[in-house]
This record gives structure tokens, C-alpha cells and sequence, in this order.
């Protein structure tokens, strides 16, 4: 057995009781009050080198290797929870009602403790530095990535590549690290429409201008733009999920709301959504005589991974935890993650991998009541971010 194995097997009773703790006591984004602190007691107790707190509920970490200068990698982990009430009947299940860690930010957290007291134990072992990102606020837009990036996280020192982990319920793989090149997360886009106009009695139509009817109408023609504006070759989804309008069957409403969600790998292809989206409602405007709002709330942008660091990655989790471990991915994933903006904004390579956890009981996906990823599935992870970030630095 290899030292890394050996150093995960011993910190592993220390981390199953960290992931206990928080996944007890969830709290909301920008809420981590608890969390955040519980992370700064740890990685004090650790000795990494220096800690700050960018904005008051996350937390950045330094461990500098002491075989002298050399590059700065960035290992990023979200600690916020999930407004769902949680069912899974675990011993340690949230003492909080309405808040869950149903998303594995709990076990994202306290693999990275576990890597950072590793790392403090190895310092004689690398050159250069390791920030310890503790990102607040992923799972509530506009997302706490953003936020750090532009307070600054990825300077002093200048970080030159950054990687990014998420655990994944499933039904066959446990402790398994899923690798892909390329396109990785999708950007997401919110859209909220409000139709109003005249309503009236519906017996008359002719007397109003029917919001129903305008509505119906462009949430067909919208449900065309991926059809017919997006090439076949591309990525992009377009999903309405509430519609809202009218008390009375036999009254027509003078206003009607309606919203949905976008998603899509490419730039052009999430521009050209928007663009599709407001001229829609610009030309049902003009044939129904109704108003159309339209709010759009832009919000995260694709992850893009690295070649060069998703081949890093490979070889080091293969030379240490064995081939077993890796999982080339043969597509990526179609959910959002505001890790994107380390990559966008900083300007630097970015790789965002995936841990498969299995399942506790019956299988259900990411925030659901009763999600429960195993937790043997984090030993692979802690193994898998040291063995990257020691091949990184060497």
C-alpha cells in the first residue's frame, strides 16, 4: 500500500465524523456561520500557513511546500446546503427543518479537511503552494465563485490552475473518479415571463387580448428555438417550469406569468437562445397586443476542463489508487456549477472532476430528500485531490 493510501486510511474516522457534524447542522448559502467555522477551527488545528476570509462565510487556506518556490494550485470544495427537508432516516441526518445536505457539499467539505491535513504532513514533500478554497453559496444564485474571484482568491500568490470536485449518487459505481475533456457543465440561464393585457368576461374574447392565449402561444414557439435555431450537433435544453394565471374557467385573466430555464455547453448557442427568447417576445407582442416582460437572470457559465490537467490527473490517481479508480466519462454532465467562473474570470486551466458514490438504499439523484451518497466513496477522493495536487507540484 502506497503512502497516500495509507494516510487517507488514517484520517479517514476524522473526516466520517467532520462529514456527521456538518451534514447535522446544513446551512443555507451566505448562512454558513457554523460551517465556516468549524473549517477554520480544522485547518488551524492542521497548521496550514495561512487562512482568510474573503467574505464572512468562506474560508481560504496556504500550505506551502518546503522544497522551495514553484507553482500554486487551487483545490476548491462548496460547503452550503440545500432548502429540502431531508428523509433518509440516517442517524446523523439534519437536525435542521428544511435544510439538507442533499447535494454532497457536506462530503465535499470534509474531504478537503482531509486533504489539507494531509498536505500540512507532507509539506517536505512538494514545492510551491496549495490554496484550500471553502467556497460559500454555490447552490444560490448569483453564486459565491464569482464573488471570490473578484475579492481576489486567485492572487497572492497567483494560482496557475485550479481543480474542482463533486460527488455523484449512482446506482453501480462507487469510488470512482470521472474524468472528461472538454465540455463539463452546462451554463444555465433564468427566464421569468409576465403577459399582461386586457382580460375579460369568456363569453367576450374579442374584447380583450387574451394573455392566455399569448402565453400558450409563445411557450409553443419558445419550445422551437433548441428545434430550429440550435445546430443538431449541440448541446442545449429549454424547460418551462411554471405557469401561473386565472382564478375562473370562465374569466380571462389580464395577466399571466410563466418561467423557465435554459442550458447549453456553448457561448454562441446561449447567446443565441437569448437572443431568440426576446425576439419572441418582441414579435407576440406586436400579433397578440399584449405586454411581455421578460426577466432574464443570467446565471453560471459552462466549465470547460483542461486536456493537460485531466491527463495529470489520470496518471496520478491511477499511479496511486490504481486504474479501478478512473472512469473516462463518455459525455459530460448537464448540470450547472459556478466552479466555472475559477477557469472564466481567472483566466486560468481548470478541471472539474466527479467522485461516484453509490447509494444508500434505494437510488435517487442529487437534491433529493432522501440522497445519501455512501461515505466510504470519500476515500477516493481524498486520495485522488492529494495525489493530484503532489503530481502538480513536484
Amino acid at each position: 500500500m502506497n503512502w497516500i493510501k495509507l494516510k487517507v486510511e488514517s484520517t479517514f474516522p476524522e473526516v466520517v465524523a467532520i462529514r456527521r457534524d456538518i451534514h447535522r447542522h446544513p446551512e443555507l448559502g451566505r448562512t454558513e456561520v457554523r460551517t465556516s467555522a468549524l473549517i477554520r477551527a480544522k485547518l488551524e488545528e492542521y497548521g496550514v500557513d495561512a487562512i482568510e476570509r474573503p467574505v464572512p462565510t468562506a474560508v481560504v487556506a496556504r500550505i506551502d511546500g518546503q522544497k522551495g518556490p514553484g507553482r500554486c494550485l487551487a483545490l476548491r470544495c462548496d460547503i452550503d446546503a440545500l432548502p429540502v427537508q431531508e428523509e433518509t432516516d440516517l442517524p446523523y441526518a439534519s437536525e435542521t427543518p428544511g435544510i439538507m445536505h442533499a447535494c454532497g457539499h457536506d462530503m465535499h467539505t470534509s474531504m478537503m479537511l482531509g486533504v489539507a491535513k494531509i498536505l500540512c504532513e507532507q509539506r517536505e514533500s512538494f514545492s510551491g503552494s496549495v490554496k484550500l478554497i471553502f467556497q460559500h453559496s454555490e447552490d444560490t444564485l448569483p453564486g459565491g465563485a464569482k464573488e471570490l474571484v473578484e475579492k481576489g482568491v486567485l492572487e497572492h500568490p497567483h494560482v496557475d490552475a485550479i481543480y474542482g470536485l463533486h460527488v455523484m449518487p449512482d446506482a453501480e459505481r462507487v469510488g470512482q473518479i470521472g474524468l472528461h475533456v472538454g465540455p463539463m457543465t452546462t451554463a444555465v440561464d433564468l427566464f421569468d415571463f409576465t403577459v399582461s393585457g386586457k382580460g375579460g368576461h369568456g363569453s367576450e374574447p374579442q374584447t380583450t387580448t387574451d394573455p392566455v392565449l399569448a402565453a400558450a402561444q409563445m411557450i409553443v414557439t419558445l419550445q422551437q428555438i433548441v428545434a430550429r435555431r440550435v445546430d443538431p450537433m449541440e448541446m442545449a435544453v429549454f424547460s418551462l417550469g411554471s405557469i401561473h394565471g386565472g382564478q375562473a374557467p370562465n374569466v380571462i385573466p389580464s395577466e399571466v406569468t410563466f418561467g423557465g430555464v435554459t442550458r447549453a455547453y456553448s457561448e454562441s448557442v446561449r447567446t443565441a437562445i437569448k437572443d431568440q427568447v426576446f425576439a419572441i417576445a418582441k414579435g407576440m407582442e406586436a400579433i397578440s397586443g399584449n405586454h411581455i416582460q421578460v426577466d432574464y437572470d443570467e446565471g453560471y457559465p459552462g466549465t470547460v476542463n483542461d486536456e493537460t490537467l485531466i491527463d495529470l490527473a489520470s496518471r496520478a490517481i491511477t499511479e496511486a489508487l490504481g486504474s479501478e479508480s478512473v472512469f473516462h466519462m463518455p459525455r459530460p454532465m448537464t448540470f450547472s456549477e459556478d466552479f466555472s467562473y475559477y477557469g472564466k474570470l481567472g483566466h486560468i486551466p481548470s478541471a472539474f472532476l466527479i467522485l461516484y458514490g453509490g447509494h444508500e438504499g434505494e437510488f435517487v439523484p442529487l437534491h433529493h430528500p432522501k440522497c445519501a451518497v455512501k461515505e466510504e466513496a470519500m476515500t477516493v477522493g481524498i486520495g485522488a485531490l492529494v495525489s493530484i495536487a503532489m503530481a502538480y507540484l513536484q
